[in-house]
């Protein structure tokens, strides 16, 4: 085989390779991550949008990346492009070495392509940050294109503050690479290129311009950090900072020119046979070492809730958790949300090993708000909650950009609490959109109609179930939140399955007992299983249990469990909480024993 199919074939078969990897891993593994970020951002189609990120540098990158973001509602659209952008990275840094040093194959060029998909597993790290690199590659390519000395020339200076008003930070990859390329060409050592007229000012100025321009920028046009003027906001949501990481990126492409320039006249066809397929094995084989250990599964399947959540897909939520029970803060949320939704909470609670907060997230001061934190208070008719913790996540965002999710929730309680002025004004924003503009008009016929508004199928149950007192909110006393609910309108169900969830969660008793009664007039055709296993518990510790408590039917099977608890219990399943959690852990007594709350 000669020298030129060797590389063609080695070639393709590493492309492929690549680009088989990406669609997987985004299709298969951390699909949500990409979901979500169309769901952390708010694309307006108008002209006045694209003027503004146009006016500061990065913006037309990030402009670009929230353009296809938009799609990631869509999975599909999520992958390909995602899988697309990454490809491209490594697609154009071949272009680069194959056109300058006359090769079909350098598996180097895969490496910055690697290392951005490997960033992007860090939800702070954007796609603009993606298609800016892959733009500055092609930059380059373009660049390399110009044969004639003088056009390449104006290209190089043109091109410099061009990708730096762009692309942002990727100018210094553009700029650090074509002088490479010069001065590997003013000493011959690769490149079939005329040297430019007077190389040494030429390449002096690109060095020149690419420290001036940002320097400049910082001075008389941009408001912002010095650091921020160099690499803009494209690509790390926390504009202030430089990861180093992002910096090793921007250095790459660089590095690989310098590598190959030196190194390609000292290796023999013969040798790089050799060496090229185990340097492929070596750099995937670190690719897939890199995204199995960098790549947070867990917080994927939290995502994964907070995803199902938005698309009130209850049933689906409890089928993943029946799969494997949720243990981030999320994941629980959504699943005591989905079995509350379901009329489930009173019968399945316990059997999801829960935990105090997991029908509310605590409220922290630092950090953002998640984006699922306001959901159990929307859907109980707490509005003034939900919309507070709307606003938390707004203003509490990295990059300061507005969740369209938000917005659209935050209207949806404004139009069910008759604050139509201010409904309206983030409904105009969503009537920008591509994929929200058609709901936003249909929500818009809405505003001011309270008939159409009380027969919404989802806005007329929480209308009617909105809390009409006013109280002090204390997540510690969130019982009080819901007392105020159930004697807004007795017949809430959810918010009653939620309180008496809330007090076998604190192990009070008393309170549990004092709202039994309200089970009478919730339409259970049986006193569900959990309010049957906390009662026959709470039997047992009464020396003569009270008539009253008499009236409410346990089933026999309840009994027969209860009798076969006691009795390992009492025959030392009290010291093995391991054996009694294979034998009961889904039941409230095993709650009861074997979980501790912060005051006990």
């Amino acid at each position: 085989m000669n020298e030129l199919n060797y590389q063609t074939q080695l070639s393709r078969l590493a492309n492929l390779l690549f680009f088989v990897v990406l669609l997987v891993f985004w299709g298969f593994f951390y699909s949500n991550h990409l979901v979500q970020k169309e769901q952390m951002q708010l694309f307006l189609l108008s002209f006045d949008y694209l003027k503004e990120h146009l006016s500061y540098q990065g913006g037309f990158v990030i402009y670009l990346g929230e353009f296809f973001t938009q799609f990631f509602r869509f999975t599909w659209a999520a992958v390909l492009f995602t899988t697309f952008f990454i490809y491209q990275v490594s697609y154009a840094s071949q272009k680069v070495l194959s056109r300058f040093f006359n090769s079909k194959i350098y598996l180097l060029a895969f490496v910055p392509a690697m290392g951005y998909n490997l960033l992007l597993l860090n939800i702070y790290f954007k796609l603009s940050g993606a298609i800016a690199v892959a733009l500055s590659v092609w930059g380059v390519v373009f660049y390399l294109k110009q044969m004639a000395p003088v056009k390449r020339m104006i290209s190089g200076f043109i091109l410099i503050v061009l990708c730096y008003w762009m692309l942002g930070g990727t100018y210094i990859s553009f700029a650090l690479s074509i002088v490479l390329i010069e001065l590997f060409i003013r000493f011959k050592k690769a490149g079939n290129l005329e040297d430019l007229p007077n190389s040494w000012m030429i390449i002096s100025g690109y060095v020149l311009i690419g420290i001036v321009t940002p320097l400049f920028f910082h001075k008389f046009v941009l408001i912002d950090t010095l650091l921020s003027s160099f690499i803009s906001s494209a690509y790390y949501q926390f504009s202030p900072m430089l990861p180093t990481p992002l910096l090793l990126i921007f250095l790459s492409l660089p590095a690989i020119l310098l590598f190959h320039g030196f190194a390609d006249g000292l290796v023999s066809f013969n040798n790089r046979k050799i060496l090229q397929p185990v340097l492929g094995i070596l750099l995937f084989f670190g690719f897939g070492f890199g995204l199995y250990h960098l790549a947070d599964f867990e917080e994927e399947i939290e995502i994964q809730y907070e995803n199902l959540v938005t698309q009130a897909n209850w049933a689906k939520i409890i089928n993943l958790a029946e799969q494997e029970t949720p243990t981030g803060e999320k994941g629980k949320l959504a699943l005591t949300l989905a079995l509350g939704k379901t009329e489930q909470l009173s019968s399945k609670l316990f059997s999801f090993s829960p935990e105090i907060n997991d029908l509310f997230i605590p409220f922290n001061i630092r950090g953002m708000a998640p984006l699922i934190a306001n959901e159990p208070y929307f859907y109980l008719g707490l509005t003034n909650f939900s919309k507070m913790l709307c606003i938390e996540t707004l203003e509490s965002t990295p990059d300061g950009r507005s969740p369209v999710r938000m917005i659209k929730r935050y209207a949806e309680n404004c139009i069910i609490d008759g604050q139509y002025d201010v409904a309206a004004k983030y409904l105009h924003a969503l009537e920008q959109t591509l994929f929200y503009r058609k709901w936003a008009n249909e929500a818009q016929k809405y505003i001011r109609d309270e008939e159409k508004i009380n027969d919404h199928q989802v806005w007329g149950d929480i209308r009617n179930n909105r809390v009409k007192d006013d109280f002090y909110f204390n997540y510690d006393q969130i019982d009080l939140a819901l007392i105020a609910l159930l004697r807004s309108n007795p017949q809430n169900k959810m918010a009653y399955e939620y309180i008496m969830s809330w007090y076998l969660l604190q192990k009070d008793f008393d309170e549990f007992l004092n709202y039994l009664p309200l089970v009478k007039t919730m339409g259970y055709h049986e006193l569900p299983l959990v309010f049957q296993e906390a009662l026959v518990y709470i039997k047992t510790l009464f020396n003569e249990v009270p008539e009253n408590l008499n009236q409410y039917k346990i089933s026999n099977e309840v009994r027969l469990r209860l009798n076969k608890y006691a009795k390992a219990f009492q025959q030392g399943g009290s010291k093995k909480p391991d054996e009694m959690g294979k034998a009961f852990g889904k039941t409230y007594w095993y709650y009861v024993h074997f979980t501790e709350l912060e005051n006990e």
